[in-house]
This record gives C-alpha cells, structure tokens and sequence, in this order.
C-alpha cells in the first residue's frame, strides 16, 4: 500500500525513446527501460526486472542505399496457394566438395509444387505484359490452382493463358484472346479456347459470374492504342455504349463483341476528320477482329447510324465545317 502511494503521488513523467508503459509490482512506477543487449524489461525507479530474456523483434542491422547487397533475412511474403507456404529450402550446388551429396539427394526428390510454381511465375509474367492488375494476378493463380489438374495435358502457358482470360472476365477488364495469345509462348488461340471451356466446365463456373463481354469493354483501351482523337474517343465510346445496351442486341446477333468495336472504330474514322488516316488493316490487326468481320458490323452501323450517332456530334461537324 505504502509503495503504491508513493507512486500515485509522483508527477508523471514523459515516456522517452524504448519506454514501455505498465506498472511495477514492486513501486508502482509507469516507467521502464527496455534494455535491448540483455533483453530485460527494467524499471527505472526500483530496478526491478519485469521481464527477462525477451525476444528482440527488431532488425539485426540497418541497410542504406549504398550497400552494395541486402542484408534482409525476412525472405519472400507466405504464398497461401502452396502447401508449405512457398517456404522451401534448396541446397546450394556451389558446397564444398563433401557436401555435394545433399544436392543430388535433394536434385532427385521431388517437388510437389513444382508445377504450381512455374505457374504462378508464368501468370506474373503474362500479367506484368498484358498491364494488368494485382487483382486478376491473384485470381489467375487461384484458378490455376484450382484447374491445374484438369489442365496437366497441355503446357503450362496454354493453361495460364486460358486461367487469365477467365480472370479478366471476372474482373470485369476483359481481354481478347489475341492479346493473351500474343504474350504466350509456343501457344496457339484454338488451344487456350479448348483450355477455357475445360476450365469454366470443370471448376462450374458460371456465365453470371463472369461479366458478359460487351463492345464498351474494349473500345476505350483500343482507342487509346491506335491513339484515336479526343473527340473521335469520345463518339466511339458513346456508340459503343448504345451498341452495348440489351435493347438493341438484336441487331447484332451473330457478331461477336470484338468485331462490333472494330466496325465502330472503322465507322469513327471514316466521319471524324482527325481519324481518316486509320485504316481497316491497322484497326484488325489492333483488335484481332478480321476485316470481313469489321465490314460486316460496319455495315449494321451504317444503317443504324441515326440511333448510335449523338447529337453533339452534328453540332460539332457544323463548328468544323468552313465558313462561306
């Protein structure tokens, strides 16, 4: 009691740098020393040990710019999607000549997960080319995870291609199977479809869940990369936003959404003034929809240019025309 009351009527004091707030048993005082050499919770007052031997959770030594190596020990982050987290331990070749054995001890066992590694590191690859986010990265690996034992027929960049094309449709940023094929290796386009039917019917996934793909979907990013004109940008986006309404599906059955944005940007460039110079043979090979495609939506698009075309877009051919 008298120690307790002695430390209630102590002014209470600022906490300094590694000062741990509690109370001691002994004085009741609020203000310890974490002693980092020895690794004791001390008190200043009385100097009794709270706590001994304590694990120091710091790092064992600084790293500047400068160094020319990293001194971290913390290694890579868990990998949930492996059995043993991604954690692995491998014998280094480069031993001493005694202990050359464990690396052909450890060269002949085998690696449950190799698979599943090689995976991953193709699906970040393919994702890192494609600019693609963290988001569909995860998803893709999961779906690999998930279908890479239906999928151990075919070679691993056929199935990760197919696994990133349903993640992107989930994700709601769909990609052409064109542009997936193009940052695969050794693959071709009528494998990865083989390998996404086999996916979505192994796994059950469901059409609700992945986003129906829609003209909109695509237009704004292939604008960008035939480097459309503002204002060209901008009527393909509004046509390809009609296009995409359910009133008027009907008018394109039988076309599939990558060639109705192809006959979209075809039309933009044949009306827009700073667009003529886009042809239909870079708009095809931009889009990977073939010309006969790209004409025959082009074709819909004219006769039903009254309803896709705004009216902003009148006002702005009358701004431009000359003057008498």
């Amino acid at each position: 009691m008298l120690a307790s009351g002695a430390g209630a009527g102590k002014p209470p004091r600022r906490k300094k740098k590694n000062e741990v707030s509690d109370l001691c048993a002994e004085c009741g005082s609020d203000v310890f020393v974490d002693d980092a050499a020895s690794g004791d919770l001390i008190c200043t007052e009385c100097g009794l040990v709270k706590e001994g031997c304590r694990v120091d959770e710091r790092a064992e030594w600084r790293s500047f710019e400068d160094d020319k190596g990293s001194k971290e020990r913390a290694g890579p982050a868990l990998n949930p999607l492996l059995d043993d987290g991604g954690l692995g331990s491998s014998v280094s070749v480069q031993l001493q000549p005694g202990l050359l054995h464990l690396a052909r001890v450890q060269a002949s066992l085998k690696d449950p997960n190799k698979r599943l590694k090689q995976g991953f590191q193709v699906v970040g690859e393919m994702c890192d080319l494609l600019r693609l986010g963290g988001m569909v990265k995860d998803r893709a690996c999961e779906i690999f995870k998930d279908a890479e034992k239906h999928l151990k027929e075919r070679k691993i960049h056929e199935a990760c291609a197919a696994c990133i094309y349903v993640a992107c449709r989930i994700e709601k940023c769909p990609r052409t199977f064109k542009e997936i094929t193009a940052v695969s290796k050794n693959t071709h386009m009528v494998i990865i479809m083989r390998c996404f039917k086999v996916i979505v019917n192994k796994l059950g996934i469901r059409h609700h869940t992945m986003e129906t793909v829609k003209p909109s979907d695509y237009l704004d990013r292939f604008c960008k990369n035939l480097e459309f004109s503002q204002v060209g940008t901008r009527l393909a986006k509004h046509m390809g936003a009609i296009a995409s309404d359910k009133d008027h599906q009907k008018q394109w059955d039988g076309k599939s959404p990558v060639s109705i944005a192809g006959g979209i940007l075809m039309y933009v460039s044949q009306i827009s003034q700073e667009d003529r110079h886009i042809n239909v043979n870079t708009i095809s090979s931009h889009t990977g929809a073939s010309i006969s495609a790209i004409r025959s939506a082009l074709a819909t698009i004219q006769k039903e240019s009254d309803s896709l075309i705004p009216a902003w877009w009148i006002e702005v051919k009358q701004e431009a025309a000359p003057k008498p």
